[in-house]
């Protein structure tokens, strides 16, 4: 029932029942203080107004008295005007008591027993004032002596020992109901005393009460709630917290396990990157070092193209010299027969130069058609391992995309070379063939003149266009060299970025090492 209960009820309930014990401590208070307030406001009627008074007018009759007597004396003794004084006084004192008993018994007391001995004293009271009192006055004031002492023999005397002894009756349950008064305050003092110790005791107890209660169910829960992010706190994420507690609590351990799971989750997914992502660097690293090798070798096959293409530039401005030389040179052959025999061997010999060298740069061609294909595959690699690392390959995806890009134009470049080389391979051919037939006809070359010279015509046009070719192919050798030195540059970029993303991953991996997971979850 308390793990079901929750905080805010058992507050209110605890907040209640003591409430409830004060009420109940402060109720025995204010009805022990109004029984004790009744008690002492009877005991001081009784013991304090009402028998002051019964005294005092009881003290007044027998001051009266005696001097009744003295006064008599005087009269006895002739002295007649004091006397005469005296029993003036006499009379006050008189009727003074009179008035001081008979509020007494007119206020009358609460107890039937003591109301019923009061009755008896206003009874004695009243004979005493009609035998005795009254009488008395008479005889004082006819100066009666002999009167005076006749009503004290016979009268007075008896009927004031009377009203004495009704007084001392009186005083005497007066006496003892106080005391009775007293004992039942003490006996009331006792029991709430009683009452208070017993409160107390069950304060006490209910205190304890909450005490185990409170503790079973807060500051158990709260320090497995702290012990949990504690944990959690220090990265041990195999602790479960399922105890049930109170409702708040409940939810706030849910809350607590909620996000244990939610964490090791996310550390969970954190390390399965992190072992893709290394594992892809270092993939990415190797490739890199690769591509480097075959991107140095691709600059340095293209630093001797870029040389033999130097060379086939000045053969072929030397061939378009000579067969200008030679177009001069056909229209005096016919004189120079044999210089031109010699001339024609000569370009025989070029020819065939010529078409070694258009072999050469088919080859080389060749070599670079197969680089361009070998970077472009380098550069789809890497496009793919960049795709995979996500957003932290993004930049490295840009630099592969332009590594096939040039690539893509060093092919697209051979091609058009490659084309030029076969125009030129055609026409050096064609010029060997031409040579050859010259040779073969210079017994002829009299009347072949005219002939010969529209052949050389056509080879010194020949002769140009394959030096422009020459020209345009040393152009795209020298962009070729120029794409190769930034494909180098873009490749050291590219190891530098992979090496700082394995920097990064394996730092990452070191992070995440520190949260420690239960093994099934680990698995």
């Amino acid at each position: 029932m308390l793990k079901t209960l929750s905080i805010r009820t058992g507050l209110l309930s605890l907040l209640a029942v003591m409430t409830l014990l004060l009420l109940l401590v402060s109720g025995i208070g204010i009805y022990a203080l109004t029984q004790s307030s009744s008690s002492l406001q009877r005991i001081n009627h009784l013991q304090g107004e009402q028998m002051v008074q019964l005294n005092s007018g009881y003290t007044l009759i027998l001051r009266a008295r005696n001097e009744a007597g003295q006064a008599v004396r005087m009269m006895e003794i002739g002295m007649l005007d004091d006397a005469a004084k005296s029993v003036k006084n006499i009379n006050q004192e008189i009727a003074q008591a009179r008035k001081t008993l008979k509020g007494v018994i007119d206020g009358g007391v609460a107890d039937e027993q003591g109301q019923k001995l009061l009755d008896k004293v206003a009874a004695s009271l009243a004979t005493y004032n009609q035998q005795g009192i009254d009488p008395m006055l008479k005889a004082l004031n006819d100066q009666s002596a002999d009167s005076y002492y006749d009503l004290l023999e016979n009268t007075l005397i008896p009927v004031a020992a009377q009203f004495d002894n009704d007084m001392q009756v009186f005083q005497k349950w007066s006496e003892a109901r106080g005391k009775a008064e007293v004992k039942a305050v003490q006996s009331s003092k006792n029991r709430v005393l009683t009452l208070i110790v017993v409160a107390a005791l069950l304060t006490a107890g209910i205190i304890v009460l909450a005490w185990l209660v409170l503790r079973h169910m807060l500051l158990k829960p709260l320090s497995a709630s702290i012990a949990q992010l504690e944990n959690v706190a220090a990265g041990d994420l195999t602790h479960s917290l399922n105890d049930p507690a109170s409702q708040e609590f409940n939810r706030l351990n849910a809350a607590i396990e909620g996000m244990r799971q939610s964490l090791m989750n996310s550390v969970l997914r954190v390390r399965d990157a992190s072992s893709q992502i290394d594992t892809g660097s270092r993939e990415l690293t190797a490739g890199n070092m690769d591509l480097a090798q075959r991107t140095e070798s691709t600059a340095t096959s293209l630093e001797q193209t870029a040389a033999s293409m130097e060379e086939i530039t000045a053969t072929v401005k030397l061939n378009a010299d000579n067969a200008e030389q030679a177009h001069q040179l056909a229209k005096s052959v016919s004189d120079t027969a044999d210089h031109g025999s010699e001339m024609v061997c000569y370009v025989i010999e070029k020819m065939r130069d010529i078409a070694g060298s258009s072999a050469r740069i088919a080859d080389i061609l060749s070599v670079i058609d197969g680089i361009a294909f070998q970077t472009n595959i380098l550069a789809l690699n890497a496009s793919v391992e960049a795709a995979r690392a996500g957003e932290q390959g993004r930049g490295f995806a840009v630099v592969a995309g332009e590594v096939r890009n040039l690539a893509s134009r060093s092919a697209d470049a051979a091609k058009e070379i490659r084309s030029l080389i076969s125009d030129s391979q055609t026409h050096v051919n064609e010029g060997s063939e031409l040579a050859q037939q010259a040779g073969e006809t210079m017994d002829e070359i009299a009347t072949e003149v005219l002939r010969m010279t529209k052949l050389m015509r056509e080879i010194a046009t020949a002769s140009q266009e394959q030096s422009r070719g020459i020209e345009q192919v040393n152009i795209a050798v020298n962009q070729m060299d120029e794409t190769a030195q930034q494909n180098a540059a873009l490749v050291q970029q590219s190891s530098a970025a992979t090496r700082s993303l394995e920097e990064q991953s394996r730092q990452l991996m070191d992070a995440m090492a520190s949260f420690k997971l239960t093994a099934q979850t680990a698995a």
